[in-house]
């Protein structure tokens, strides 16, 4: 398979650039405001990790890595590096998202545990609803750092206490999940969605993941089925048409370029796929 380098389009970049904020630092707060001018319509893929909590609004529809949620008022966001995401509503609710990179815990601590949390990485849960309390604390963590922003010194601190509460909450819901019924299925798609956000360009074939679970095809599909509401095969190939239209409006790479890069061997089949799921070809999409 030919291989690319992938360069794209930063969302981060290009939202500290709309907000006069500097490209240097590792860091960034965004609110409601931010997105204002810089509202995104097509699937991007994100360079940062960033953290957000929603305070009012009315529900808002968004898809990460290609699992639809529906954020709610009180609801705790969470995104890393490499996960193709869009929002399917103008997202103008009133929040508080913080991003940062790797970058801002140099000299404070070891950035190797961000990837380690599940809720980072494709597979991971990326919106939960909060408990009244927990919406007070983290509004406060958030408070602090908007105090504080302006002494860098003290920032990797309050970012990475707000990390440790959201790793908080979510073991605590994992811990719930324990005694539910369907906690075995809930593993099993979470495995599924991570292995194939690793292996879809080698990999579109139901049989392989099934295999790689210890599963069969069929039972893989019955769990897709129950936990995201498709097939293990409409979810690959949704999923890979969600990485192509990430692909087409981020990057410069030509259409031949984005089939290799997605693992196919002729632009012919990857164009047919495509427009099977999108309804359009990966040309006009681009320049829609």
């Amino acid at each position: 398979m030919k291989k690319n380098n992938l360069k794209a389009i930063s969302l981060y970049e290009y939202l500290k650039h709309q907000n006069n904020h500097s490209l240097d630092t590792p860091f960034f707060l965004a609110d409601n405001n931010t997105y204002k001018n810089a509202y995104v319509k097509f699937p991007f893929r994100t360079f940062t990790y960033g953290i957000g909590i929603t305070y009012t609004g009315g529900i808002d529809d968004v898809k990460i890595g290609n699992v639809d949620y529906k954020v709610h008022p009180g609801c705790l966001t969470t995104i890393g590096p490499g996960i193709v995401c869009t929002w399917s509503s103008n997202y103008s609710a009133e929040h508080d998202t913080v991003y940062f990179t790797e970058e801002l815990f140099n000299g404070y601590s070891s950035s190797l545990f961000l990837q380690s949390l599940d809720f980072f990485s494709h597979g991971g849960r990326h919106v939960i609803p909060l408990t009244e309390e927990q919406i007070r604390k983290v509004t406060a963590l958030i408070r602090t750092l908007k105090e504080l922003q302006e002494d860098r010194s003290v920032i990797p601190g309050i970012v990475h206490s707000l990390i440790m509460f959201a790793n908080s909450i979510h073991a605590g819901m994992d811990d719930k999940n324990q005694t539910q019924a369907n906690s075995t299925k809930e593993r099993i798609a979470a495995q599924f969605r991570k292995l194939v956000a690793e292996q879809y360009r080698e990999h579109k074939a139901v049989a392989f993941y099934a295999s790689s679970l210890n599963i069969t095809p069929d039972y893989l599909s019955e769990v897709l089925q129950c936990q995201l509401g498709k097939s293990a095969k409409k979810f690959i190939d949704e999923f890979v048409a969600f990485e192509a239209k990430s692909l087409l409006k981020q990057t410069p790479l030509s259409i031949q370029e984005i089939c290799y890069f997605l693992g196919y061997e002729d632009a012919s089949s990857f164009t047919k796929i495509f427009k099977k799921q999108t309804g359009t070809t990966p040309s006009s999409y681009r320049v829609a």
